[in-house]
């Protein structure tokens, strides 16, 4: 692990704690060691693939220490980075979708640097939740909240986008 790293189980919880999905459980220290026991830890070098874009995944990724770029595809299959996070800023995690459906991976993610993750499986989220009811509703709640919010931001993008092409060819007639 890089100098960054922190290895011991305190750290992890406490990097754990800044993710926003589990934020409800902050302070319960015996919740955030339930969340903390479905979690499996993973390395990737700098440039390794975590999520391909248009593949089916299970999994969400909390980024422990290192950096992330994020990448769409245009229509034309060429690539282009979204947006870059970086550990330092806390709470930084990625395919939380994959908890609540089983479907194609919307976006790509590449370590920009080399990256510890912790892992959470679909299928030990959905156990967790059977054997944790109200913990697994209120995060399955927090992760719904998350993609409304992105939802209702790319509704307003669509209508800018769509505002701007009706200036556009109004402009040209």
């Amino acid at each position: 692990m890089s100098a960054r790293t922190t290895t011991t189980d305190e750290s992890i919880l406490d990097k754990l704690k800044q993710v926003d999905i589990f934020g409800m459980f902050c302070r319960d220290e015996e919740a955030m060691k339930k969340i903390l026991a479905i979690c499996t830890m993973r390395s990737y070098r700098k440039g390794k693939s975590i999520i391909k874009e248009g593949e089916y995944g299970d999994e969400l990724y909390i980024v422990l220490d290192g950096e992330i770029d994020i990448l769409k595809k245009t229509l034309q299959n060429e690539k282009y980075t979204v947006t870059t996070l970086d550990s330092r800023m806390g709470g930084i995690y990625v395919g939380e979708m994959a908890l609540i459906d089983n479907d194609k991976r919307s976006a790509s993610v590449i370590a920009r640097s080399e990256c510890h993750c912790l892992i959470i499986n679909r299928k030990d989220f959905i156990k967790f939740g059977d054997a944790n009811p109200a913990m697994g509703l209120a995060i399955t709640r927090a992760i719904a909240r998350q993609i409304s919010l992105w939802l209702r931001k790319s509704n307003a993008d669509v209508i800018t986008l769509f505002s701007a092409l009706v200036d556009e060819i109004a402009a040209e007639s």
